[in-house]
């Protein structure tokens, strides 16, 4: 169900070109839709327009077997490695951008371990695309800071999250909301590196426990349930969320249960956290953020409350 849900999720986001010579338009965290290639082992979206050697068609790969290096006549490296892919969307009018769903290479972690310790910004990533005809290729760069606001959580087109009731797995909606003092388990995309690093093109099986390795990666920060804090183009969504000026919370952190790779799934993130007792009813934003304290104070300086940067949030309905 949920690996139904997020591909589907994956489909919603397109843009169109003129037909032209193949190009790689963008490359994108799946869940969140930010720029950038996220770590070896996540998911990534990437929008090809003028592949005109492929069939139009929805095709979608089983996960009964390895994640295919080839769908729908498609195939993607990165540094020269062949990624996995989960689906591969070809629209019937040749001016609409080819979108293809993949897993990022272990490979090219390498290059961000490099700029995670001060040496960018630095190149992240050779990306080829190719119909078997043609080829579409880009290169990215990034510097060391925002890599730890890559990730992202999965959501619907309206943005509430992709999450469920610990109790009973029943999904988190504005009908069934979330309450007060229960866990919730949200699903996300890019937001830590792991050991054992994860598995690359099958499903995350039951018997392993892949959870952060900090000392790969820096923390998302704190986990907050309220109102966004950083007015401006990330709250586009629901700019009623927005009400803040500034980069600080003003509410304690989430308990966070559990942090690591869903059991099932390929290259997706959960997170368990515990509802707050007193939080109030409504809709309200789901964030990391590092530049505040656990308390909510976000007094630069204390609690590594040095950037003040919130990731991309989503909407979780509680009552």
């Amino acid at each position: 169900m949920l690996r139904v849900m997020i591909l589907l999720v994956l489909s919603a986001v397109g843009s169109s070109n003129l037909l032209c010579q193949p190009n790689i338009v963008a490359v994108v965290n799946s869940a969140s839709f930010q720029s950038g290639l996220p770590t070896g082992g996540a998911l990534a979206t990437v929008y090809v327009s003028g592949l005109t050697a492929l069939t139009p068609g929805t095709y979608l790969a089983s996960f009964s077997q390895p994640l295919p290096h080839t769908l729908g006549g498609v195939t993607v490296t990165v540094d020269n490695d062949h990624a996995p892919l989960l689906a591969v969307i070809v629209p019937s009018d040749p001016t609409v951008n080819v979108q293809i769903n993949f897993q990022v290479p272990l490979s090219a972690n390498a290059s961000l371990l490099y700029a995670y310790f001060g040496l960018g910004p630095v190149y992240l990533g050779y990306l080829s695309v190719s119909d078997g005809v043609s080829h579409a290729v880009a290169t990215t760069t990034q510097t060391t800071g925002p890599l730890r606001y890559w990730g992202g959580f999965f959501s619907e087109a309206n943005s509430n999250a992709v999450a469920r009731h610990a109790s009973d797995s029943s999904l988190v909606t504005p009908q069934n909301p979330a309450h007060p003092r229960e866990s919730i388990v949200i699903y996300a995309d890019g937001f830590f590196m792991t050991w054992p690093p994860p598995p690359i093109a099958i499903p995350v099986p039951p018997q392993v426990t892949f959870q952060p390795d900090y000392s790969l990666t820096a923390s998302p920060g704190y986990l907050y349930l309220q109102a966004y804090p950083n007015p401006g183009s990330m709250c586009a969504p629901n700019p009623g969320l927005c009400p803040g000026t500034g980069s600080a919370t003003n509410t304690p952190a989430l308990k966070i249960n559990f942090m690591g790779l869903a059991t099932g799934s390929v290259g997706v993130e959960e997170i368990s956290f515990v509802v707050p007792s007193n939080q109030p009813s409504g809709n309200w934003a789901l964030f990391f953020n590092i530049g505040s304290c656990p308390d909510g104070s976000g007094i630069p300086g204390t609690c590594g409350a040095t950037d003040g940067v919130s990731s991309p949030y989503v909407v979780l309905p509680v009552n």
